[in-house]
């Protein structure tokens, strides 16, 4: 994790709570990171030691301090300005503008370059994140039943990954039925059918970040009319997995993705982009979606889930996060995807 040049300012401080992690990788935020050239400093005002990463320094201070301590690192390494994210707090801010002459809020996530190539540290994260939620998953199969309601298949799967070690959850769905057809349903007390698709869109954190996956099961027997919509949607997930890779731009793998569903009598019900950018945040970095130009990097982790959503009927959404490589993408998630019928 090295500082590259790709901040282009002379100092910068970052408040905002991921970008925190992204330095010092505490579960904590009570401070500001001081950033220059290859200079890592954490001003914190939480009053305790931590084990610091390679190359990142922690000094313990007063919070009314922040901006004299910054003005002197800012002196030693003769910064003409020092640049704040938007998001910085107002009574920061405002510290901040009392002690040092010209600070800048700067447009954009000026550290969002940095974190959408992740180190080997932080796959493994994400590769233990996604080892919780395919164990999760797994133990979902054995309570989705006609009765079991979409609040208590949610709460089974928070809990289930607790157990297998996550710090935190992502907002987890479960749609059954006629709710399968909003893409970010939130569970509610209504109880399975024989007959339902269920989907489940979930993940966890280890260390700050993120795993995503979305599996969609039927109970019971399936109707032809379901297998030609999962069908559908697991041919769209593969082709987009398949044409992930480096230099790649996200409207065209989205395009691939949404061809094979537009092909169909579907037609149109793909309503949302294909996959976004994961990490510290759900929702991050260079994503895949019909306006997307940005091409993708190698060490990007991208998740792709393409959904058929039919109004008054029910839907189907399959998802799993890759790593973006030269020549292809590697799932990260190892879950099954063919039709499971309970």
């Amino acid at each position: 994790m090295g500082m590259e040049s790709s901040l282009q300012y002379p100092a910068l401080l970052v408040t905002e709570p991921a970008n925190m992690r992204y330095f010092h990788r505490l579960p904590f935020g009570a401070g500001a990171i001081y950033l220059s050239g290859a200079r890592r400093v954490f001003l914190s005002w939480a009053g305790r030691e931590a084990p610091m990463p390679a190359g990142v320094e922690l000094r313990l201070i007063e919070r009314k301090d922040l901006g004299r301590e910054a003005k002197g690192l800012m002196a030693g390494d003769a910064a003409p300005y020092l640049a704040v994210e938007k998001s910085v707090p107002l009574a920061i801010y405002s510290q901040l503008l009392d002690a040092i002459p010209d600070v800048r809020a700067v447009d954009g996530d000026p550290v969002r370059d940095l974190r959408e190539i992740k180190s080997a540290w932080e796959l493994e994260q994400i590769r233990s994140a996604c080892e919780i939620t395919d164990f999760a998953f797994g133990k979902a199969l054995e309570i989705i039943r006609p009765g079991a309601s979409e609040l208590e298949i949610a709460a089974w799967l928070e809990y289930q990954m607790r157990l297998g070690g996550a710090e935190g959850s992502n907002k987890t769905i479960v749609a059954a039925g006629k709710n399968g057809a909003v893409p970010h349903h939130w569970p509610t007390g209504y109880l399975v059918q024989k007959g339902d698709f269920v989907t489940m869109d979930f993940g966890c954190t280890v260390n700050g970040y993120h795993s995503d996956l979305t599996r969609t099961v039927v109970v019971g027997a399936p109707t032809a009319k379901q297998k030609k919509i999962y069908e559908t949607v697991l041919a769209s997930q593969l082709a987009g997995l398949d044409a992930v890779k480096e230099g790649e731009e996200g409207s065209r793998i989205d395009g691939i993705s949404r061809g094979i569903i537009d092909g169909t009598e579907f037609e149109g019900s793909f309503i949302h982009g294909l996959g976004h950018g994961i990490g510290l945040d759900i929702h991050e970095g260079t994503g895949l979606g019909k306006e997307e130009r940005r091409r993708l990097k190698a060490g990007m982790v991208v998740s792709v889930e393409p959904g058929i959503y039919l109004e008054g009927y029910g839907g189907v959404r399959i998802e799993d996060i890759a790593l973006v490589e030269k020549d292809r993408a590697r799932p990260l998630e190892l879950s099954p995807k063919q039709l499971i019928a309970l």
